[in-house]
């Protein structure tokens, strides 16, 4: 079996599991009668609400770690028997990466392993990918981080908090440069946009994070590394160069931080919702109508 597949859905994961598909389908009739003349959306807050409160409710027991494992390997659908309906969530991890905001870090001496890597990190991807005017760019997310950017109409809080924030420096610096490279950069396997309290979920970062972290060679973090595993192990196995590596910034415990989208069956449509699950925080739902 090849190394690609990181962990096996164990019992307990899917008992746990089939916990979270009972509890959605005995909202499943009130959601439909509630919303059987509203709007769709109304449909996805409904359902949204249900998954949020049975994932919490599964994230704080004692099979977490396998709940989460299993929902990031492939997305749970439910179904009726007889009919149409059907409800499906999947996840994916949201702090694989170091977080953009320690760029932020460089005058903050009990953070600076984490400006280390993230500083690292920028410089390496910024001659991976040929960034014409780094320094602009890097000028514009630090005003992003400081709550600075003039360009704003409307007063800023501090922190860069979600991908969609980032793009929109992105489009700052393009417009600033022309310098269009910056939009095929895939900034999601280097970077997380949480805040500069966060931590790296070290067993799902990906190889193109490995190879420019630890400088090993791309190709070789692709064949090898298999996320799910434990990195350090990774790094040593591979003999290279842990100065960068601290244990106090990459968990070796899956981290309960997470995306998570749902796609359902509504009317004979599929609409799709989507939502963050941030250490016992749910927020940041967003709907993405008729797919």
């Amino acid at each position: 079996m090849r190394k690609g597949i990181a962990l096996l859905i164990t019992i307990s994961v899917i008992s746990t599991l089939l916990a979270l598909i009972g509890v959605s389908f005995s909202y499943l009739e009130r959601a439909k009668k509630d919303s059987s003349q509203t709007a769709s959306i109304i449909q996805a807050n409904i359902f949204y609400k249900d998954i949020a409160k049975t994932l919490t409710s599964l994230l704080n027991g004692k099979d977490s770690q396998d709940v989460i494992t299993t929902l990031y390997l492939a997305p749970q659908t439910i179904s009726e028997q007889k009919g149409d309906f059907f409800l499906s969530i999947g996840c994916e991890p949201l702090a694989n990466g170091a977080d953009i905001n320690w760029l932020g870090l460089g005058s903050d001496e009990k953070n600076r392993a984490k400006f280390n890597i993230a500083s690292t990190l920028f410089d390496e991807i910024s001659n991976k990918y040929d960034i014409e005017d780094a320094q602009t760019l890097l000028k514009f997310i630090i005003e992003d981080i400081d709550g600075k950017n003039s360009s704003r109409r409307l007063k800023q809080k501090k922190g860069i908090v979600s991908q969609n924030q980032f793009d929109i420096i992105l489009k700052r610096y393009f417009q600033e440069s022309s310098d269009i490279k910056v939009f095929s950069i895939p900034w999601r396997k280097y970077f997380s946009f949480i805040s500069k309290d966060s931590i790296i979920d070290s067993k799902y970062v990906s190889a193109e994070f490995i190879s420019l972290l630890f400088g090993v060679d791309l190709i070789t973090a692709q064949e090898d590394w298999v996320v799910g595993e434990d990195l350090l192990k990774f790094l040593q196995n591979q003999s290279l160069d842990l100065t960068l590596y601290n244990k106090e910034i990459f968990s070796t415990s899956v981290l309960k931080v997470m995306e998570c989208s749902s796609s359902y069956s509504y009317n004979d449509k599929i609409y799709k919702f989507s939502f963050d699950y941030l250490d016992g925080k749910v927020g940041y739902f967003e709907f993405y109508g008729e797919q």
